[in-house]
C-alpha cells in the first residue's frame, strides 16, 4: 500500500506541477541567498531592520489590494467570467495604490511616528503605493496563469524578479547607498509584473471579454470573499508582522535586522516551497471538487512530503544553525542562527499549515477561516503584554502562540476533509 501511494505521488499531475514551479521557487530563492553573502557585507542590520519593516507593511497593503477578488480568478467554471473578475482586480488594485499613495502623502510623519520608523528614513514610504500596486498586479496575473495550468511561466518569472532585485540591490550596495535593498524591492516587483504581462499574452487570455456588466456580476457573485475574508487576511496579516514591529518598538531596529536574516534562510525551504504547493493544490482540489472526487489520498501524500521536510530543517537549524551563520555571513550574525534555532518550530507549523491554506478557499469555507484569522490575530496582540521580558523570553513565548494556533488550524481542516469525504460516501450511497 505504501509503495501504491508513492507511485501515484510521484506519477500524479499535481507532483508534476508541484515541482515544476518548486523547481523554480528553489532556483528564485537561489539568487537572494547567494547574494546575501555580499549583502550582509554592503548594508547594516540597521539597513535590513528597515528594509524589514518596509517589506512588512507591504505584505499587508497588498491583501487589501484588491479586496481578496483575485483569489477567487481559479474558481470560475468558464474563461469569461475569470477573465472579468481579473479585470475587476485590477481596477480595484489601481485604485487602492492611489488612495494609498493621498495617505502617505498627508499623514507620512504620523505613520512613521506609529510604527517607529526611522525619520532618516521616511522617505521611503512614498514607493510603497508603486511597490503594492505592482506587487498585487503580478499577483492577479498569476492566479490566471495557475489557472491556465501554466506553472513554467509562473516560475520564470519568480527568476526573473529576483534577478532584477538582486541586481538593483549589488548595485545600490557598491555605491554605498542604504536605499538599495528597497529599491531592488521595487525594480524586482516590476520586473515580476512585466514578465506576466507577457506570460498573459501568450494564454488564451481576451481582454474583448471584459464588460462592466460582467465585471458587477462577478463583484456580486464572489462578495463574500471580501466580506468574510478581507478583513480577517489583513487581521491575519498584520498578525504576522506583529511580533516583528514590537521588537523593533521594545529592542532595537539592529536585533529586528538580525531576525531578518533568520527569517529569510528559514523560508527558503519551508514559506515558499508551501506558497508553491498550495498553488498547485488550489487548481487540483477545484477540479476535484467540481468533478466530485476524493482528496483524501492526495491530501495525504502531500502531508507526508512537507512533513520530512520540516523535520531535516529542524534537525538542521538545531544541530549547525550558529556555526552555520557565523561561517556564511560573518561572526556578527552568529545570533541570527541562534534565533533560528527557536523560531525553527514556528516556521515548521506554519509550513505544515499555510501548504493546506488553499484547501478552505476551494471549499469555500470562508468563514471558517476567517474565524482561525481573526483568533490568530488576537493571540498574536497578547504580545504587547510583554514589553519588560527579556529578548529570547518574547521569542519562545511568540514561538507557543505560533505552534498552538497552527495546531487549531489543523483541527479546522481536518473537520472539513472528513466532512466532504463522508458527504461522497453518502452520495455514492444514494
Amino acid at each position: 500500500m505504501g509503495s501504491l501511494l508513492k507511485i501515484n505521488f510521484f506519477k500524479s499531475e499535481f507532483t508534476k506541477n508541484s515541482f515544476t514551479l518548486i523547481l523554480g521557487t528553489v532556483l528564485a530563492q537561489l539568487i537572494p541567498f547567494i547574494l546575501q553573502l555580499f549583502l550582509r557585507r554592503m548594508y547594516t542590520p540597521e539597513d535590513f531592520g528597515v528594509f524589514s519593516i518596509y517589506f512588512s507593511l507591504l505584505s499587508v497593503l497588498v491583501i487589501m489590494a484588491s479586496l481578496r477578488y483575485e483569489s477567487t480568478i481559479v474558481l470560475p467554471k468558464n474563461d469569461v467570467e475569470s477573465v472579468n473578475v481579473l479585470a475587476l482586480s485590477v481596477f480595484l488594485s489601481v485604485s487602492f495604490s492611489f488612495f494609498l499613495f493621498l495617505i502617505t502623502l498627508f499623514f507620512k510623519e504620523k505613520i512613521c511616528d506609529l510604527l517607529n520608523f526611522p525619520l532618516s528614513a521616511s522617505n521611503y514610504l512614498y514607493l510603497l503605493p508603486l511597490s503594492s500596486l505592482f506587487f498585487s498586479l503580478y499577483q492577479i496575473i498569476n492566479f490566471w496563469l495557475i489557472r491556465k495550468k501554466m506553472f513554467v511561466s509562473s516560475s520564470i518569472n519568480k527568476i526573473t524578479r529576483r534577478f532584477f532585485e538582486g541586481a538593483t540591490q549589488i548595485t545600490f550596495g557598491l555605491s554605498t547607498k542604504s536605499s538599495g535593498l528597497i529599491m531592488g524591492d521595487l525594480i524586482g516587483n516590476f520586473a515580476n509584473f512585466f514578465s506576466g504581462c507577457l506570460q498573459l499574452k501568450r494564454s488564451d487570455f481576451n481582454l474583448k471579454w471584459v464588460s462592466k456588466s460582467k465585471m458587477f456580476f462577478v463583484l456580486k457573485k464572489y462578495r463574500d470573499f471580501p466580506i468574510y475574508n478581507l478583513v480577517p487576511t489583513l487581521l491575519c496579516s498584520i498578525a504576522n508582522i506583529i511580533p516583528y514591529l514590537l521588537i523593533n518598538k521594545f529592542y532595537s531596529t539592529q536585533q529586528l535586522g538580525f531576525i531578518d536574516l533568520t527569517k529569510m534562510v528559514l523560508s527558503i525551504p519551508l514559506a515558499l516551497i508551501s506558497v508553491t504547493i498550495s498553488q498547485v493544490l488550489f487548481q487540483q482540489i477545484t477540479s476535484k471538487i467540481n468533478n466530485r472526487e476524493s482528496l483524501k489520498r492526495e491530501l495525504l501524500n502531500i502531508f507526508y512530503f512537507i512533513a520530512l521536510i520540516g523535520i531535516i530543517e529542524i534537525i538542521v537549524v538545531l544541530s549547525f544553525a550558529p556555526e552555520l551563520f557565523a561561517l556564511v555571513f560573518g561572526d556578527d550574525y552568529k545570533l541570527s542562527g541562534e534565533i533560528s534555532q527557536i523560531l525553527v518550530f514556528s516556521f515548521v507549523f506554519n509550513f505544515l499549515t499555510s501548504s493546506f491554506s488553499s484547501v478552505f478557499i476551494a471549499m469555500q469555507k470562508i468563514r471558517l477561516y476567517s474565524f482561525w484569522q481573526v483568533s490568530y490575530f488576537i493571540v498574536m496582540c497578547f504580545l504587547y503584554f510583554f514589553e519588560n521580558k527579556s529578548f529570547n523570553y518574547f521569542i519562545s513565548l511568540f514561538v507557543l502562540f505560533e505552534v498552538v494556533m497552527s495546531l487549531l488550524y489543523s483541527i479546522l481542516l481536518i473537520m472539513i476533509v472528513i466532512n466532504y469525504e463522508n458527504n461522497l460516501l453518502y452520495d455514492k450511497k444514494i
